[in-house]
């Protein structure tokens, strides 16, 4: 049984259906937004956002934003969820991300001097044709493995 359950999860992964991602990573292209979570189980604290290390993205300070010395790359781009600070989520929405935004980010929580750290990675956005074409190329491969998988587990279960 145990088997037949691994071999499931290996045939769900293998076919896209299921992801098993690092939390700690992201990626976007270019124009998109990202959610930056950063949760603090003790609740209320003084929040500071850095990109590496020592560029300002973003800081809490008594429950209030504080953005007098944030970067300039950051203006108008961020925004935090007010609501969630009360349950400790402090986490950040970046708006329409450029190349620059790419890198580690930490989420420094001054109570427990703790830090959370998360890497954003931005890429270009695809030409469309080219992105047409691969995307075809992609989903013809796909179909393939899908078809292979599939008669690989039929015969597997026909012989536990």
């Amino acid at each position: 049984m145990a088997l037949r359950c691994c071999f499931v999860v290996l045939l769900l992964h293998l076919t896209g259906k299921v992801f098993l991602l690092d939390s700690n990573k992201f990626e976007r292209v270019v124009g998109d937004s990202v959610t930056l979570p950063c949760l603090y189980e003790n609740k209320q604290s003084n929040v500071f956002w850095r990109h590496n290390v020592s560029r300002n993205v973003l800081n809490i300070v008594n429950g209030q934003l504080a953005l007098q010395k944030q970067d300039t790359i950051f203006q108008n781009r961020t925004e935090s969820f007010s609501s969630g600070y009360v349950n400790g989520d402090y986490s950040i929405m970046l708006k329409n991300v450029e190349l620059i935004h790419s890198g580690n980010y930490t989420c420094f929580i001054q109570e427990s001097n703790e830090e959370k750290k998360l890497q954003l990675f931005v890429k270009e956005k695809p030409a469309e044709p080219a992105q047409k074409q691969r995307n075809s190329s992609m989903e013809t491969q796909s179909l393939k493995i899908m078809t292979f998988l599939t008669a690989l587990l039929g015969l597997t279960l026909h012989f536990i």
